[in-house]
């Protein structure tokens, strides 16, 4: 089977949510909520070789250009935790996906 790679985080859109919509596609891990905010959620446990296609997703949707004058990008955070690799942080600002290890201050999570 291989390792498994379990995802949970969220995207706000500022007003770019359709053109998300479209570079995200039909991953079943995505859902849309309808409310005050213009967001996308994602939460899924995948096989690990499929985290390059949600990763290379969410770069392409942080790198959408701002919605309006004011600036707002696309903008998110997201825990991967790696059953071998541990957890990671992934930042979605300023235009792309900052990625390091997770504080352990999120450890509590996967005990």
């Amino acid at each position: 089977m291989g390792a498994i790679v379990y995802v949970r985080g969220w995207l706000e859109f500022n007003g770019l949510r359709d053109e998300a919509a479209r570079v995200i596609g039909d991953d079943p891990g995505w859902s849309f909520p309808e409310g005050w905010f213009d967001v996308a959620s994602y939460l899924r446990a995948v096989p690990a070789p499929l985290l390059a296609d949600l990763e290379e997703r969410v770069r392409a949707v942080a790198a959408l250009p701002a919605a309006d004058e004011d600036g707002d990008r696309v903008c998110g955070l997201f825990l991967v935790f790696h059953e071998v690799h541990g957890q990671d942080e992934w930042q979605v600002r300023d235009g792309g996906l900052h990625i390091r290890p997770a504080p352990p201050d999120y450890d509590y999570l996967w005990v």
